[in-house]
């Protein structure tokens, strides 16, 4: 009797201490405040395997990491997500911190935006252009100069705008216009 008393207290024994290292390393993995969080969310649910101590990945997931949600069925993680259950409503949970807890941390600051200028980068031209998809150059000068133009007409616009002398344009030689095409009109079939 002796015996499978002594037998009896070291299997508690074991088991409330390997329940008790999962509640210690959950408490450490899910810490209150920025710096338990180390990847870098701003709340969540800590996965509700015993003894992983991750943060979980969303509620997609049923909160369990990204590890398990990917390793165990659906029937497995809903096994265990009742187990659990059973648990709390007995009392017999073994964790410190419960895996519902959600984390609340302070709004994180807005940066200062500022605001984006639209005009026409060629020199001297005051029209605004259609922003970043047509290279900040307005109509008439996208019709007009060619790609490498609207390039150096931007370069020279940068330099302005770092307060650095531009550089001069470099003189290239004009090429003529070219002349459109002939169109004819069609003559009406003869039969």
């Amino acid at each position: 009797m002796e015996r499978f008393s002594r037998d009896l207290v070291a299997a508690i024994t074991t088991h409330v201490d390997e329940q008790i290292a999962a509640a210690v390393s959950r408490i450490n993995a899910g810490g209150g405040g920025r710096a338990g969080k180390t990847d870098g969310r701003r709340s969540g649910r800590l996965c509700p395997v015993p003894g992983c101590g991750e943060p979980g990945a969303g509620p997609r997931n049923r909160w369990f990491c990204k590890e398990h949600a990917s390793k165990l069925s659906t029937t497995e993680q809903k096994s265990i997500l009742e187990r659990n259950r059973r648990l709390a409503s007995e009392g017999k949970l073994p964790t410190a911190v419960s895996s519902q807890r959600i984390v609340r941390l302070p709004p994180k600051q807005q940066r200062a935006r500022r605001s984006l200028d639209m005009s026409c980068r060629v020199e001297g031209c005051t029209n605004r252009s259609r922003g970043p998809r047509a290279g900040f150059i307005c109509d008439a000068h996208r019709a007009e100069l060619t790609p490498e133009e609207q390039r150096a007409a931007r370069e020279r616009w940068n330099a302005r705008a770092k307060g650095r002398s531009a550089p001069p344009p470099a003189e290239q030689a004009k090429l003529p216009t070219p002349v459109p095409p002939i169109v004819r009109k069609a003559e009406p079939a003869e039969a």
